[in-house]
């Protein structure tokens, strides 16, 4: 009898544990027919749907294409790393809808190897937002005039910027604060990796109403207005070999006053604002900088000259985050990127001035369309 429990709690656990790292997914990928050639498109079509799958066993929110617009470039770009999460695929259903081909495909996928897969496309130089507001009277604002003045200035110095309440926050107030104050990684990690960022700003602020308009002040006088105290905690995480790290943490209060309690906070938010965004965006600004750039080739394959590698040298100088372009010979440069080379690969693709022929981490070919 024991020995039959035994095995049967073996069984279970071995099927609980398929649970968490194994899902079946089903998921649709299209692509655009060219030159009439269906296998193509459809090929292309499978390398989208199979992204998706990953998109769903992962989690994640923020959707791989509108990163990289290519799908095929991706699939060939971690090839590898796509085989290992992705068990087996069938595709259970296909067509043609006028110049477009769409498959749907049934994967089983390791959801392990499919975070780990797709948070290779998180950026270094991405910044996730949470710092949601609780109200004196326990309501949440997820959104609050002092995420939208960071979010503001961090655009304005030409950072990426996700606003993870715009995502649907899988977690309550509660779980947030403990995850702070215990340095919860595993949830924060989760938070950054359903965001795909380099470096997740999350907090909270609670407030409380101190004085309320009316109250009796003393020598007869009554209290015109509402005042509320508020302080925000917070912790900005990034990574360090691999690993995620604390760059900073702290606290920050302030005051506000108004006829209503609600604007009263929101006064106290305003003020809270200019306290702590410039503190914050240095720290940010100070993790991007810090980051190693990487030596990145780019080689023009076809006929060239000197002339054409000027062109191009000109075009890079336009896209973000590329530094100190070398020249060397008449078919190749050599750059400084802080971001992964598909993200260069993707922004070069872009400008439709070139094709990309080749790709992997520390070099790029490609051929001139002019």
């Amino acid at each position: 009898m024991c020995k039959k429990i035994f095995i049967t709690a073996i069984i279970l656990l071995a099927a609980f544990s398929a649970q968490l790292y194994a899902a079946s997914v089903e998921a649709v990928g299209e692509a655009l027919i060219a030159n009439n050639d269906i296998g193509a498109a459809k090929n292309q079509a499978i390398a989208r749907a199979k992204w998706a799958a990953l998109e769903k066993a992962a989690q994640v929110n923020v959707k791989v294409e509108t990163i990289v617009q290519n799908a095929l470039l991706v699939d060939e770009s971690i090839k590898s790393e796509v085989s290992g999460a992705i068990k087996d695929f069938s595709v259970i259903d296909e067509g043609k809808d006028g110049d477009t081909y769409w498959v749907k495909i049934k994967a089983n996928v390791e959801q392990k190897d499919a975070v780990k897969t797709v948070s290779l496309f998180a950026k270094n130089t991405s910044v996730s937002v949470l710092l949601p507001v609780v109200f004196p009277d326990g309501r949440v604002l997820e959104t609050s005039p002092l995420s939208e003045k960071i979010i503001n200035e961090l655009l304005l110095q030409n950072f990426e910027v996700v606003d993870v309440a715009s995502l649907g926050n899988p977690y309550s107030i509660e779980q947030l604060s403990n995850a702070m104050q215990n340095n919860d990684f595993l949830l924060l990690r989760s938070l950054a990796y359903r965001s795909l960022s380099g470096v997740l700003l999350v907090g909270k602020v609670e407030s409380i109403a101190t004085a309320k308009e009316g109250k009796n002040i003393g020598y007869g006088i009554n209290l015109p207005f509402n005042i509320v105290n508020g302080k925000l905690t917070y912790r900005l995480i990034g990574s360090k070999d691999g690993q995620k790290i604390i760059l900073d943490s702290g606290y920050v209060s302030a005051r506000g006053q108004a006829a209503s309690v609600d604007d009263a906070v929101y006064n106290m938010l305003e003020t809270l604002s200019y306290e702590v965004t410039n503190r914050i965006i240095s720290k940010i600004s100070e993790k991007i900088r810090g980051i190693e750039n990487r030596k990145v080739e780019i080689v023009l394959a076809g006929n060239t000259d000197v002339n054409k590698l000027l062109q191009l040298k000109g075009d890079l100088q336009y896209i973000a985050w590329v530094l100190n372009i070398e020249t060397q010979g008449t078919d190749k440069l050599v750059l400084d990127y802080p971001e992964k080379v598909i993200y260069l690969a993707n922004a070069i693709e872009q400008k439709r001035i070139y094709s990309i022929k080749k790709i992997d981490d520390r070099r790029i070919v490609l051929e001139s369309n002019r």
